[in-house]
């Protein structure tokens, strides 16, 4: 039996050196010389590049120079993505789905960034957008607000909440002429009704002190600077699944929809992972909800008119005066 030339190295360890090399330094290699750098046979080094061709996934160019046989990473070859056509068209769906919230230069960056998958994945033309007769999907918001002016505010809040410093935010709410500068750390970007919201403590005039926690619509900021004061603080991670944005502790509503257009409306959608739905004889819909977010779910109720009744007899007063106030910029 041969002796191995190199008993210290394993196949799949020179598979990894030669695929390393191979893309890194896409120039050509000659067999011969990938054998004496590897320590092992020319035969060798033909049975390696068949398995970087089929099991990695990348093409590779051969040819014969002076009777030496040379392998070259194609120009084209990629590290493979672990991505099918498929799989791009959803990340294609989910950006179009996005479209309302992002500013024109991360829509941008994000498209280039498809479309250079695309190139890697595709093995035609025709592939880059599904097809000519492939399924497509538009999707349209009312009201739609354009986040393009305020790219730099929404960067500058994005590493205050990652850097933990504390941020002094000029801010003008709706309603209101005058500007107010809010002392305040970001706990989280949220986006909800086609607006995006920072949502955080505000703080006492000592930087250190919380008086309370708000959200804060991006498009109603004027001016953001960070300081150079870091502040640790904990937020509960936000529930997607809750009706609206969080302002206090869960609450539970029952809301009677009358029958007819506004019943269905109500028992097509999903308005709470917590809800139930109680059909009513009358044809109308009992809707029981928990929500942290009642100023929310007043205004929305008020929305139906005389097609919707809020049940419960509790309403906001004393302490929830601020949870109306902070709801504010919101609705």
């Amino acid at each position: 039996m041969p002796v191995k030339r190199d008993m210290d190295s394993t196949a799949g360890a020179k598979l990894l050196r030669l695929f390393l090399r191979l893309m890194a330094d896409r120039n050509r290699h000659f067999q011969a010389d990938l054998a004496v750098w590897l320590n092992c046979s020319k035969q060798t080094i033909m049975r390696l590049m068949r398995e970087i061709e089929g099991v990695v996934g990348v093409r590779l160019k051969m040819g014969m120079d002076d009777r030496r046989r040379w392998y070259q990473l194609c120009p084209d070859s990629r590290m493979p993505l672990g991505l099918d056509c498929e799989e791009l068209r959803f990340l294609h769906i989910c950006r179009d789905m996005a479209c309302s919230y992002l500013p024109a230069q991360v829509l941008r960056r994000v498209g280039d960034i498809l479309f250079r998958l695309a190139m890697q994945l595709a093995d035609s033309p025709a592939s880059l957008d599904g097809g000519k007769h492939a399924a497509r999907f538009a999707f349209f918001s009312k009201g739609r607000i354009d986040y393009t002016p305020h790219f730099a505010h929404i960067d500058l809040l994005i590493r205050a909440g990652e850097e933990g410093r504390v941020c002094r935010i000029l801010y003008k709410a709706a309603g209101r002429r005058e500007e107010k500068e809010y002392r305040f750390v970001v706990g989280r970007m949220l986006c909800m009704n086609g607006a995006i919201y920072a949502l955080g403590s505000e703080l006492e005039d000592n930087d250190r002190t919380v008086r309370r926690v708000i959200s804060l619509a991006v498009h109603r900021i004027r001016d953001v600077t960070l300081t150079d004061v870091i502040l640790t603080l904990s937020f509960p991670e936000p529930n997607p699944g809750m009706f609206g944005l969080p302002w206090h502790e869960p609450r539970r509503f029952h809301i009677r929809f009358a029958p007819g257009k506004v019943s269905d409306y109500v028992r097509e959608r999903i308005w709470a992972d917590e809800q139930r739905l109680e059909e009513l004889p009358d044809g109308g819909v009992l809707l029981e909800i928990t929500t942290c977010s009642e100023p929310e779910l007043l205004a929305w109720v008020r929305s139906f008119g005389n097609n919707a009744e809020l049940l419960d007899s509790a309403s906001m007063a004393g302490g929830e005066k601020t949870h109306e106030q902070n709801a504010e910029d919101m609705l």
